[in-house]
C-alpha cells in the first residue's frame, strides 16, 4: 500500500468514526430524554392518561435509539 493509499484509507476510517460519533451523540440525547420522562413520572403526581402518554414517548424514543444503533453498527 502506497503512502497515498494509506492516507486515503485512514481518512475514510476517520470519516466513519466521525459519523459514528454523531450517531452516538444522537442516541445519548434520546436516552437522556427517556431518563427525564422516567424521573418526571416518579417525581410528580401524574394521571393514568399522562403515564400512558409518557410510555408512548419512551417507546418512540426507544425505537429511535435502536434505529440509530443499527445505523451506527453498519459503519463499523
Amino acid at each position: 500500500m502506497t503512502a497515498q493509499e494509506q492516507r486515503k484509507h485512514l481518512e475514510e476510517q476517520l470519516e466513519k468514526v466521525k459519523q459514528r460519533l454523531q450517531l452516538l451523540d444522537m442516541m445519548e440525547e434520546k436516552l437522556i430524554q427517556m431518563k427525564q420522562l422516567a424521573q418526571k413520572r416518579i417525581e410528580k403526581d401524574v394521571t393514568v392518561e399522562q403515564i400512558q402518554k409518557m410510555n408512548d414517548q419512551v417507546r418512540n424514543l426507544e425505537k429511535q435509539v435502536r434505529l440509530l444503533d443499527s445505523e451506527s453498527t453498519k459503519l463499523s
